[in-house]
């Protein structure tokens, strides 16, 4: 290739502020600014005022709302009964005496909520041990037999009542022997507790009464507050979740990244609920409408708030919890319902744009087509 030296324009595009006025709209604002500009000064040449002072009249005041789109906050707080007066559930504590690892069953099911990273835990503060010495094993009806429904957010607590009680059986016999041989290792106790016939497996069945020996129905209370903020596009009726500040009081958590995903994942629960997991039927025949994902849309990755914040209160320990804590499973999914009412909001005010002040009716799930 040659560079050569013509007499013509280069060809090279440029965007120049002579081409920005027949360039794409992205960049129409530069003119748009400069006409604008234009009027104003001309408006304040004429009624004899300072351009400035023109200008100001333009701002926006307090009070004023862009009529397309609205935001809104709303907040809203939660107590909640937990009740664990009918649960019933076994757990089997075994330690081998070979190398002091430690098997655990229980009764209830890991479906998602933690429950065999609690109960792990539980037995190795119990026992003194890491917590990767204890392999939670499956749910077996022929070990730990009787168990009641895993549900009510409080199955992970009465597993772990239960494995508490297992490892504070197997400790009362393991103590003579550490006492006697203070410098053995854990592996070396427990080969030493099995050579001079201590058991080192334990079940127990927490029966879920009112650990404080009470009657009544609810064992304790969760608390909790949210705030949420929503965006909501009045023409097409699309809103956005920008977001969400989450408080829940979780006792002493057992452990702080499971409450903290449950919360999130009972919020974003409830947010189907009350958004868009819309029930329909055929009026004339009853068939279901919504049996797919066309038809039936729960939460996605795009439905989730833009921001979203969750923190478990601070220094709030339990004294009838595990360990001083609470559950956390279903509570937090009733926090939701502060996005419908920041959403309510935003509609009862672009409602007063278009002059209609009276109540109106809008019902959960908010859809786009509500």
């Amino acid at each position: 290739m040659n560079s050569l030296r013509t007499n013509i324009a280069m060809t090279t595009a440029v965007r120049a502020p002579a081409t920005l006025y027949i360039t794409t709209v992205l960049t129409a604002s530069t003119p748009a600014v400069m006409i604008i500009e234009n009027v104003l000064e001309e408006v304040a040449r004429v009624v004899n005022q300072d351009p400035w002072t023109v200008k100001q009249l333009n701002f926006y005041h307090t009070g004023q709302d862009n009529r397309w789109k609205k935001r809104a906050l709303a907040v809203v707080p939660v107590k909640f009964g937990m009740s664990s007066s009918f649960d019933m559930f076994t757990a089997v504590v075994s330690i081998y005496g070979h190398d002091g690892t430690i098997a655990v069953t229980h009764g209830g099911t890991e479906c998602g909520q933690g429950i065999n990273t609690k109960v792990a835990q539980v037995v190795a503060y119990e026992l003194g041990v890491p917590v990767d010495m204890v392999s939670v094993k499956p749910t077996d009806s022929t070990v730990a037999a009787n168990n009641a429904t895993t549900g009510g957010s409080t199955t992970s607590e009465g597993c772990c009542r239960a494995a508490i009680e297992c490892c504070k059986a197997v400790n009362l016999r393991i103590t003579p022997i550490k006492t006697a041989n203070p410098d053995l290792d854990w592996a070396k106790l427990m080969s030493k507790c099995v050579d001079v016939g201590v058991a080192l497996t334990e079940s127990y069945t927490n029966a879920g009464k009112h650990p404080t020996g009470g009657s009544d129905l609810f064992t304790y209370n969760v608390y909790g507050a949210t705030c949420s903020e929503v965006e909501l596009d009045v023409l097409t009726g699309e809103y956005q979740i920008n977001r969400v500040d989450i408080v829940y009081d979780c006792g002493e958590s057992l452990n702080p990244m499971v409450d903290i995903g449950q919360v999130e994942g009972a919020f974003v629960m409830g947010l189907g609920l009350n958004l868009t997991e819309a029930v329909k039927y055929d009026p004339s025949t009853g068939q279901m409408l919504c049996y797919d994902t066309w038809n039936y849309h729960p939460p996605t990755n795009k439905d989730i708030p833009v921001d979203f914040r969750v923190s478990l209160l601070k220094n709030a320990p339990n004294p009838v919890g595990v360990l001083g804590s609470k559950g956390s499973g279903e509570p937090p999914l009733n926090t939701a319902v502060s996005v419908f009412f920041a959403l309510r909001k935003c509609i009862e005010e672009a409602r007063k744009d278009a002059g209609q002040t009276g109540a109106f009716t809008f019902e959960p799930p908010a859809t786009v087509e509500k």
